[in-house]
């Protein structure tokens, strides 16, 4: 599963406030002239020569270097990533493959939840991820630019602070995707036609999604699977998925999280012995291990107080050359399932799921 860029950070610290980000000529039907390539900065890193410092700057005045990254060994991807110099946190991560091949095309045209962008290269989209969609946690607020240009595959994205202090401006979802449509036509992925821009979600939780990881298992299977009530959230990840249930400090079903992380050729992995608290089940997939472990409620596993322990079953479960990861998380009532009955409700529910 290949991860782009700057990912999601948690906040731990009360931090000043997050200034609004300076943008000119960033209309959202505006003409744009015919694409020029932008000087290159001479960095022998195509990511840095494409987002040059001098079009950071125009994104946000305070963005600086902070490191040409080069490609990370076993990563098909060039990276360069900018900092804010001022007290905000605010960073701009570019992710660039060059040349790129049939399946990193595929995967970036097939990205989740991401709207069409017009005037930028083959094909463009753009996703708000994060706090944007109601990821909770101090969850940072992300911007994605993803694009096609002939043979080369961009990753662009605005990564800022969400607003957990008081005095903390809200992150303008529509201004960062304008400021990365614009760095991109700059630095020549303009295809000359007009650069159309689509306006961001509504900030809050997310209930409905296109991503293929979260076809695996919808929100119904698992109201079916553990007999929850409640609308679940649902947070789509690059190769993962995540669906949140609406009681996350009552015990009982509803106060279920569950996840998939989706690993391709990663069926390698359970080839080991078992860990040590790690059990064989038998009849899913061609390999399977499930570890059952329990850690306090609350705060600490960003859920409401409770005197009940968070119960946690990973099942890793290899298919073919692939693996993958389910995950069920959640308080047991005593007047509910016991933990042998979720076991068996969680493990007839993935043996069912073909990947």
């Amino acid at each position: 599963m290949r991860v782009h860029g700057i990912r999601t950070f948690r906040a731990v610290l009360a931090l000043p406030a997050l200034l609004a980000l300076v943008l000119a000529g960033c209309g959202q039907e505006s003409r744009q002239p015919s694409p020029t390539q932008a000087p290159s900065s001479g960095s022998a890193n195509p990511a840095c020569d494409l987002i040059t410092p001098a079009i950071a700057a125009k994104v946000d005045p305070g963005l600086v270097q902070m490191g040409q990254n080069g490609k990370p060994a076993g990563s098909p991807a060039y990276l360069c990533s900018y900092m804010s110099k001022y007290e905000k946190v605010l960073a701009l991560s570019v992710s660039l493959i060059s040349p790129a091949s049939a399946a990193d095309i595929t995967d970036a045209k097939k990205a989740p939840d991401c709207s069409v962008v017009d005037g930028i290269g083959d094909f463009a989209c753009m996703q708000w991820t994060g706090w944007f969609r109601g990821e909770p946690g101090g969850a940072s607020a992300n911007t994605v630019l993803k694009a096609v240009k002939g043979k080369e595959s961009l990753d662009l994205r605005i990564v800022a602070m969400p607003p957990i202090a008081a005095g903390t401006p809200v992150p303008d979802g529509n201004v960062s995707a304008h400021a990365l449509a614009q760095a991109a036509v700059e630095a020549g992925w303009g295809n000359g036609t007009e650069l159309r821009v689509p306006p961001a979600p509504s900030t809050g939780p997310q209930t409905s999604t296109n991503s293929p990881v979260c076809a695996l298992v919808s929100a119904d299977a698992l109201k079916q699977a553990f007999g929850t009530t409640t609308q679940a959230q649902v947070l789509p990840g690059e190769g993962s998925c995540r669906y949140r249930f609406g009681a996350l400090g009552t015990p009982g079903p509803d106060s279920l999280v569950f996840a998939l992380e989706l690993h391709q050729g990663g069926a390698a992995a359970l080839s080991g012995p078992l860990p040590p608290d790690g059990h064989n089940i038998q009849g899913v997939g061609d390999k399977a291990t499930l570890i059952i472990r329990s850690e306090p409620g609350g705060p600490k596993s960003l859920r409401p107080p409770s005197d009940v322990p968070v119960t946690i079953l990973s099942l890793m479960v290899a298919r073919g050359q692939n693996m993958a990861i389910f995950t069920a998380q959640l308080l047991i009532s005593p007047q509910g399932p016991t933990e042998e009955q979720v076991k068996e409700q969680f493990v007839t529910m993935v043996k069912g799921i073909d990947f």
